[in-house]
């Protein structure tokens, strides 16, 4: 307040003395009295989760929904991750992880839970690889800056003075004789199925040379996109190396390779809560990837977005919610190896795949599936809101993919909250549900991304750092958290499953039929 106000303050009181403590302590007062006004703002957000936007009557299960709640279940996977090499990698926490999960559907869901097996075929490098022009000269090359061991690029070979062959071309009738010979590949090929054909020729290595636009060697996967029981897996090493190293291994005779690496297939699991209540022609998937990187516990990445579809199973079950369209829960294993879990409950369901643990387990008929829901990283600490863009879905999954959207929309612009729409194009679960024709949308808060100096102005936070400066790595724990994000999204998620799971006519909405 201006001091201009303060002598009519003054007048209106007949002690002198009062005007003058008024005088000096006016300030004092209205900072107090601000403080207070902040806080009390900061509780309401605290207590209703927004701003006088805010409506619990009429959208009663978002706001029934517990942070606390989603960090309890949080603090029980980093508990896991800690008891197994902090990690909830399918070789390590995951098991557990699952268990914790069923442990709560039993006494709190209301659903049908089971395990959905299946076997995930898990690389793992032991020693660093090494990579050597023996002749015409010696050069030694530095692995990650160099060259790199693609993933799933093999197992464990040790080659000394290996004769080099180099291929220009991708198909067996056009690269000559490679049989015992380490293959050096020029041409953008495909990688799994070049890198195979040549292992079947007989090479005992490959490395494949990248473009000149990039500048470090590739990590890519070397493997069937869609792998699943029985399919093949490579054998013999597989490396990359940048343009400048691929030049001098053309012209070179004889190098050496050294990997210290192995591929397990191992059996894990999808756990699929199956709805008793709702439409069962009208399903709704609601998933989010259980399982973590090996390097690190994942509670970001995606305990988040596991723990918060829980809490949602078991808030909606705790409020007798009754959806006139059936819910489906699914935490995903293996999603970290190549969205195997999710792809396997495709495969079973769209192309009828079975293994050998199928009869033992519940269908779904995929026919029934209306659309998808993905939750994937819910709670980066620096955080954007971020919604799926279903214009990038194929275009028998579009429309629909484009209403989900619109479901999300509606939610950040009910509570006036930012937000910025992302690409639908790869990178979780959602992706083997609109190659196969089914709607799907979600929400995120962004990985490894840097933010920018914009996104910034608009969203806050810190600019041209990550989004997640924990992203895959072992300090993803609940200090990577940000509660806030994680109670906007997780809100965001319950909106669009109860909105979704209530609407009479779903396949209409999704169809885009002009009456919604």
């Amino acid at each position: 307040m201006s001091s201009t106000s303060q002598p009519l303050l003054g007048t209106r009181s007949t002690n002198p003395s009062v005007s003058a403590w008024w005088a000096s302590r006016s300030r004092d007062v209205l900072s107090l009295l601000t403080v207070l006004l902040l806080l009390g703002t900061g509780l309401g957000i605290w207590v209703y989760g927004t701003l006088p936007t805010s409506d619990p009557s009429t959208n009663p299960h978002e706001y029934a929904l517990s942070t606390d709640n989603i960090r309890r279940h949080l603090s029980k996977l980093l508990d896991i991750a800690r008891e197994h090499n902090n990690s909830r990698s399918v070789t390590t926490g995951h098991s557990a992880s699952g268990t914790y999960v069923l442990s709560q559907l039993e006494r709190f869901g209301n659903c049908d839970a089971h395990k959905q097996r299946f076997v995930s075929p898990v690389w793992t490098v032991t020693q660093t690889p090494t990579l050597c022009v023996r002749e015409p000269y010696r050069v030694d090359y530095i692995h990650e800056t160099d060259f790199e061991l693609m993933r799933y690029g093999g197992r464990s070979a040790n080659i000394t003075r290996g004769r080099v062959a180099v291929a220009r071309a991708c198909t067996a009738d056009k690269v000559g004789d490679v049989n015992g010979r380490v293959v050096v590949v020029t041409s953008k090929c495909l990688l799994f199925e070049t890198a195979f054909m040549l292992e079947q020729m007989g090479a005992r290595a490959v490395v494949f040379v990248r473009s000149m636009q990039y500048k470090q060697p590739s990590r890519a996967r070397v493997r069937l996109v869609e792998w699943r029981e029985g399919d093949p897996l490579m054998t013999i090493p597989v490396l990359s190396a940048t343009h400048s190293v691929g030049q001098v291994l053309t012209h070179a005779s004889r190098v050496d390779i050294e990997t210290h690496s192995q591929i397990d297939e191992v059996e894990t699991f999808n756990i699929l809560c199956v709805g008793r209540t709702g439409d069962p022609r009208n399903t709704i998937i609601v998933g989010a990837h259980l399982d973590s990187v090996r390097n690190g516990p994942g509670i970001n990445d995606n305990g988040s977005g596991s723990s918060s579809i829980l809490e949602i199973q078991l808030t909606l079950a705790h409020t007798k919610f009754d959806p006139h369209n059936r819910l489906v829960f699914a935490w995903w294993g293996a999603e970290e190896d190549g969205l195997l879990g999710s792809r396997h409950f495709v495969h079973t369901m769209a192309h009828n795949w079975t293994n050998k643990w199928s009869v033992y387990e519940p269908r779904i008929e995929w026919s029934d599936i209306a659309l998808d829901l993905n939750f994937d990283m819910l709670a980066s600490p620096n955080y954007i809101a971020l919604v799926h863009n279903g214009t990038d879905a194929p275009r028998n999954a579009r429309i629909g993919s484009q209403r989900i959207q619109r479901v999300f929309e509606n939610y950040f612009a009910r509570h006036q909250y930012t937000y910025e729409v992302t690409d639908m194009r790869g990178g979780s679960d959602f992706l083997p549900f609109v190659q196969n024709g089914v709607p799907a949308g979600g929400v995120l808060t962004g990985a490894g991304e840097l933010k920018s100096i914009k996104e910034r102005l608009v969203h806050g936070g810190l600019a041209r750092a990550a989004l997640d400066t924990c992203y895959h790595r072992d300090c993803d724990t609940l200090l990577n958290i940000n509660i806030d994000a994680l109670q906007k999204m997780s809100r965001a998620a319950m909106y669009a499953v109860s909105t979704l799971a209530s609407t009479v006519d779903l396949r209409g909405y999704l169809a885009g039929h002009p009456e919604f």
